[in-house]
């Protein structure tokens, strides 16, 4: 007995499409082309740090960098694309805006901006950004300044942080180095939901010669870690430098966001934040398509 198929028996290969900015995905166009299933990832944006205080070697001589944000939360879900609608919507999560600084008055500094958050088809797939890290709320080498970290974004949700806890501020000694703040905590990743690191809290400088560090940073902690499953991790930062007055490790670290690697194989971080006065990551969506 001799069967006969017809039509062709001829698989299209997988393919990743990678999103930076916001658009809409055509489901249907990929189905006419032989695609059935989808895997996608969506990574929020980092949050902002916060301002701080830099007296300019006058006055105080104080340095205070504010508290570093929280890096963006990671969602995976996988599913048939002849069960999404004709058009999803994506939205990227753009960085948050870095808080206000000021030379003498802290009443006039600003906490760092929430990262935004990232989705595919809305709730089909969601990753939140990171919250900003807070503002510096002392003048003084002896008072502690409270800028902690900004909380990690976790995936399946909209609403910022929720994620790995931010890093908390200790208190400052006028010749150093004071009572040690808490590092920022590495957030978590199950396969499915990926949490943000929190991002690392300022510590307090001091210029002179030498410049004095007074109390230090924290460090920020890991994006989306599981000591099993490495591909999607977020490495977070130490403390630094604070290039302004010269003082060693008063800059916070930065925290983890995520990768899209299990996808497209390639080692690229989306959604970590930033210690250094510059503008944190901005989330992606990035989908693979398999028939």
């Amino acid at each position: 007995m001799r069967f006969e198929l017809a039509g062709s028996l001829v698989r299209p290969d997988p393919i990743v499409i990678k999103f930076i900015v916001n658009q809409n995905f055509d489901p249907t166009k990929y189905i006419a082309m032989g695609y059935t299933n989808f895997d996608v990832i969506c990574i929020g944006g980092g949050g902002g740090m916060g301002g701080g205080i830099n007296t300019a070697n006058t006055g105080t001589l104080v340095r205070s960098p504010g508290g570093v944000g929280g890096g963006g939360g990671l969602h995976r879900v996988q599913g048939l694309l002849s069960a999404l609608p004709a058009s999803c919507p994506v939205v990227i999560g753009s960085g948050g805006i870095l808080g206000t600084e000021d030379q003498n008055n802290p009443a006039v500094t600003t906490d760092g901006g929430d990262g935004g958050y990232s989705s595919f088809n809305g709730t089909t797939c969601r990753a939140s950004g990171g919250k900003g890290g807070k503002r510096v709320q002392s003048n003084s080498v002896t008072v502690p300044t409270q800028a902690n970290g900004g909380d990690g974004g976790v995936g399946n949700s909209i609403t910022p942080g929720g994620g790995g806890k931010g890093g908390v501020a200790g208190t400052p000694s006028a010749t150093g180095p004071g009572v040690a703040g808490t590092s920022g905590v590495d957030g978590t990743w199950d396969g499915t939901i990926g949490q943000g690191g929190g991002g690392g809290a300022g510590g307090v400088g001091k210029y002179g010669s030498p410049p004095v560090t007074c109390n230090a940073g924290t460090s920020g902690g890991r994006g989306s870690y599981n000591p099993g499953d490495t591909l999607v991790y977020g490495p977070g930062g130490n403390t630094t430098i604070d290039s302004p007055s010269g003082a060693a490790d008063v800059m916070g670290g930065f925290a983890g966001g995520g990768k899209t690697a299990p996808l497209d194989g390639l080692p690229y971080v989306y959604g970590s934040s930033s210690s250094h006065r510059a503008p944190s990551d901005s989330g992606a969506v990035s989908i693979r398509l398999t028939a």
